[in-house]
């Protein structure tokens, strides 16, 4: 073994071991496949906005609406995405629904990193201060996989001049 170590002009018996292992640790049997590089881990979330008055369509249209905007948000592509976008308020007797969009998930712009439901509104019939809030969930394709986001309330009730009918 002297000879050996000599040869490879290693100083120890350590280097001698590291020598003799290296080779071994690196060799591929030929019947094993070798790993495929490892997908990200899909980091996606539902955000949505708090309710508000339609400044665009007041100034554009000249009519109060109640608006809540939501968006689908993924570190991977996202594809057929239905972003749903509820409108409720607060009533007497509990929460009622107002109103709800959904985004078309054959629509190109349905699929992205970033999915946009800017829809979601109802019209003021008057100026009765009624108190508001969202809620958003989607449904998606990635990674191969369908994938569901449950539903996300916006973090804030908030009571605007805009009495809605509800359905």
């Amino acid at each position: 073994m002297d000879t050996y170590l000599k040869q490879f002009k290693c100083p120890n018996a350590l280097c001698a071991v590291f020598l003799i292992i290296l080779p071994l640790l690196s060799a591929t049997p030929s019947g094993a496949a070798t790993p495929s590089p490892k997908k990200p881990k899909a980091s996606c979330r539902i955000e949505i906005d708090n309710a508000h008055i339609s400044t665009s369509l007041l100034k554009n249209l000249k009519v109060k609406y109640v608006k809540v905007n939501a968006r689908s948000i993924c570190n991977v592509p996202q594809q057929r995405v239905t972003l749903t976008v509820e409108i409720y308020k607060i009533g007497v007797f509990g929460n009622q629904f107002v109103d709800s969009h959904f985004t078309n998930p054959s629509d190109l712009r349905s699929s992205g990193f970033r999915v946009e439901n800017q829809s979601a509104k109802a019209l003021c019939i008057s100026s009765q201060v009624t108190k508001y809030f969202g809620i958003a969930y989607a449904k998606a394709f990635i990674q191969g996989k369908w994938q569901y986001a449950g539903r996300t309330q916006s973090t804030k009730v908030v009571p605007l001049r805009c009495g809605t009918s509800t359905k």
